[in-house]
């Protein structure tokens, strides 16, 4: 179940046909290699319904990047000959990686996407050259008479910022020429079964006023609690409110999830005036960004009060996520 995800130098018809095959097999790890590159209405439909169905399959993505081109092997995807950049969709596990005649393992982990950088190999170092110099045609100067010149004091500086600190006659290791450099990025590729979390805005009735609110969300049910200022027919009061309903993910891009969500909504109304009520109901319709590397949401609110009233509310939060 692994697949390298590189685009050829020429994109072989065959290699086309034979990648529209393995779609509608459902094999799409091979697939999605041997679309890579295609043109075509059909190979074009077909591989973007691929990489759609493998970033919310149960696969993690291994990148490898490089400054250049880097020839390099893993057991990831074994006996091919790969080159940087790539991408690998694989299982979660340990995988090694070869280049440049050094060998590294990485971690990938599960439902995640992991990035291994590889240096490119040195630039081979031209030979010295053997010469002669001679300064037989350089003026020389006249001898010097009378006292010795001043003595000058040695460098305060420290031996090792003048380069002579090399650990015992060892030269010290440049750290720029590691070959690999891991850094795996916590990158799910299902939204959160369970989130909780903090919300602050402005809410918008007839005047602007700050909002607050505690929000959670598991599965499909969405509850929330939350307060307001709130002012109708010049009157002002405090809004506190409490909704239950359903919100679920209805598109998912790489950096984030959108969420779509209605409500039903009772309120308690503190001092309000008499002809307004104490308590209240409604509804609420939302729109929700939640990213996917950072807990923080924006989000957009509208509440509709079965007795005429209504708030717009535009909001920041944090969130406490916890995946399957």
């Amino acid at each position: 179940m692994v697949t390298m995800l590189t685009a050829p130098a020429i994109a072989d018809p065959d290699r086309c046909a034979k990648g529209l095959e393995l779609a509608k097999a459902g094999d799409l790890p091979r697939a999605a290699l041997y679309l890579d590159g295609c043109t075509g209405d059909d190979a074009e439909r077909a591989s973007g319904e691929v990489a759609a169905k493998l970033r919310a399959s149960q696969l993690s993505a291994l990148s490898v990047e490089s400054d250049g081109a880097v020839a390099f092997e893993t057991d990831a995807l074994p006996g091919e000959h790969l080159t940087a950049p790539a991408t690998i969709w694989a299982k979660a596990g340990t995988y090694k990686i070869r280049a440049n005649g050094v060998e590294s393992s990485t971690v990938l982990p599960a439902h995640t996407r992991a990035t291994v950088f590889l240096a490119p190999p040195p630039k081979p170092v031209a030979p010295a050259k053997q010469g002669n110099v001679t300064f037989n045609d350089e003026p020389t100067d006249p001898p010097v008479t009378g006292p010795p010149p001043a003595q000058h004091h040695p460098s305060l500086l420290p031996c090792k910022y003048d380069g002579c600190d090399t650990h015992d006659g060892e030269q010290l290791v440049d750290p720029l020429a590691v070959p690999l450099a891991v850094r795996a990025e916590e990158l799910h590729a299902t939204p959160p079964e369970l989130r909780i979390g903090a919300r602050l805005g402005v809410a918008g009735s007839e005047e602007l006023a700050p909002s607050f609110a505690i929000a959670a969300h598991w599965s499909w049910l969405a509850l929330r609690f939350d307060g307001s200022p709130r002012e109708r027919d010049a009157a002002t009061f405090t809004d506190l409110g409490f909704s239950a309903g359903i919100s679920h993910v209805i598109f998912a891009p790489d950096a984030a999830w959108i969420s779509a969500g209605i409500a039903l909504r009772g309120d308690a109304r503190v001092n309000a005036p008499m002809r307004m009520g104490s308590v209240g109901a409604g509804a609420n319709a939302e729109l929700e960004l939640a990213l996917r590397s950072l807990p923080a949401t924006v989000g957009a609110r509208y509440e509709q009060g079965f007795g005429g009233e209504h708030a717009v509310i535009v909001e920041l939060g944090f969130d406490w996520r916890h995946f399957n």
